[in-house]
């Protein structure tokens, strides 16, 4: 059966397609752009910003040597900020995703005396601006010897507070306590109910703040910057490299290219348990 649209409906679905197209072609212009600039030499590009044809394989070699062997600080190149970077992103949105989970749970189906109060706290967390406590969380890491270490900068995202504890919260409570009382039933014990049947329900939203995470945390230069000096990840090196070679853009290009494609390859490889993971529903099992 075909679903029939009005006029005024017709209207606005084609405006949402124009205004897409235009932002997914601007993308993909400037994602060619960089992709070409990076196949060129710094003197032809500096001629000809936009000739895309003008490529040389001597360029290339040049431009993707220098950006991948640069080393940062004297000490470390691309590879191991790609490793620095994977081992940051990895743990910070491990935790950041399952520890407000687990703690917006117990506020939505446990009760106990505090429970508005804790609420009230993440609502509060929500409004303080970050930035006035970088000065005594860099001396609280300081006093735990955490600095410069990927521990601390675990600890620091491992908050069970904030916007995701309020809607992990919302979620838990929407979900009929029943399922869990059938569970307990059969001589599951909490923290089964929660790993077995709650948690399972909550994929969708777990992957769609791990992708969100995954990428702010792939682009962080601040928290690096300021909590692991010692262990340069992909963004701070690509800030390193655009201040080292100012100059010649298609080597930035290159770098750029770098740090794109591997998100683009971790897409690629997930892409199909994302969409399938989002579009389920219901109890498994």
């Amino acid at each position: 059966m075909k679903i029939k649209y009005s006029a005024g409906d017709k209207a606005f679905r084609i405006v949402c397609f124009i205004v897409m197209g235009i932002f997914a072609i601007s993308y993909i212009t400037i994602l060619l752009y960089m992709v070409f600039g990076s196949f060129r030499t710094t003197t032809a590009f500096s001629q000809k910003p936009f000739n895309f044809f003008d490529i040389s394989l001597k360029a290339i070699k040049r431009n993707y040597t220098k950006a991948f062997t640069y080393k940062v600080g004297g000490h470390t190149a691309m590879p191991k900020m790609i490793l620095n970077s994977l081992i940051y992103v990895g743990g910070t949105v491990l935790l950041s995703v399952s520890v407000p989970a687990i703690s917006g749970y117990i506020v939505a189906k446990y009760d106990f005396k505090v429970k508005k109060f804790i609420t009230g706290i993440a609502i509060i967390t929500l409004v303080v601006p970050t930035i006035g406590s970088v000065t005594m969380t860099y001396r609280f890491m300081e006093s735990l010897h955490l600095l410069n270490t990927f521990w601390g900068v675990f600890l620091m995202s491992a908050g069970g507070f904030g916007f995701s504890f309020l809607l992990f919260k919302n979620f838990f409570s929407a979900i009929p306590w029943e399922y869990a009382e059938a569970a307990f039933i059969d001589g599951a014990g909490d923290f089964k109910v929660f790993v077995s049947i709650m948690f399972p329900q909550a994929t969708p939203i777990l992957l769609s703040l791990g992708i969100m995470n995954f990428i702010s945390c792939w682009n962080d230069y601040y928290t690096p910057y300021l909590f692991l000096n010692d262990y340069p990840t992909v963004a701070y090196g690509l800030t390193a490299i655009m201040s080292k070679f100012e100059a010649s853009v298609p080597i930035v290009f290159a770098a750029l290219t770098f740090s794109t494609i591997i998100v683009l390859i971790l897409y690629a490889a997930f892409s199909k348990t994302i969409m399938e993971s989002m579009s389920a529903g219901g109890l498994k099992g």
